[in-house]
């Protein structure tokens, strides 16, 4: 739930910035550089989401569906997570933050998360650990991802994810408190 908070927060303070460069644009126009409080709130928040959609993930599994969409959608989510580390990687180490190849390496990071958070998001929906209106702004929220650009105030279209995030987290925190009110007590 803080993950998808957060990172909403985080999403709506970098919009506030100047716009960057699209494309070619980029040549003559410096791109949207985010403040250290952004990348602070933002870096938390990836983190917490990360362990929220796989601790959720791994929560619907037990519905005793086939696994294989599942298995799909964290394989997809893995490998765009680590495309996108090995570019900001890359970036630092080697191109004093001005590396030429990162959009290619973003584009593909992106579209490989977005793919596996969709694939993770129709698995919880078919579970049902979720009340379905949930399950459905995960997915529908996961595809408005491919509109979103962090250098536009299409930046914006991330913030649906993030909520669909949030109030995920909110009715696995609200039903574990309520099994645990209502569990009985061991002695």
């Amino acid at each position: 739930m803080a993950g998808g908070l957060l990172g909403a927060l985080a999403i709506f303070l970098h919009s506030l910035q100047p716009s960057g460069c699209v494309g070619s644009e980029c040549g003559s126009q410096s791109m949207r550089a985010a403040s250290s409080v952004v990348t602070g709130v933002g870096a938390v928040a990836a983190l917490l989401v990360l362990i929220g959609v796989v601790g959720l993930t791994l929560i619907a599994r037990r519905s005793g569906q086939s696994p294989k969409l599942m298995n799909a959608g964290l394989a997809f989510a893995a490998v765009g997570f680590l495309v996108l580390l090995a570019a900001v990687i890359i970036q630092a180490a080697f191109f004093g933050g001005d590396f030429t190849g990162m959009p290619y390496f973003v584009v593909v990071g992106m579209v490989a998360l977005i793919i596996g958070f969709v694939l993770i998001g129709i698995f919880i929906l078919r579970s049902g650990v979720l009340p379905r209106w949930v399950g459905i702004l995960l997915v529908v929220s996961s595809a408005l991802l491919l509109g979103a650009n962090e250098q536009t105030s299409a930046v914006l279209l991330a913030i649906p994810f993030q909520l669909a995030v949030a109030a995920a987290g909110f009715f696995m925190w609200e039903r574990t408190g309520r099994l645990q009110r209502v569990a009985p007590v061991q002695h």
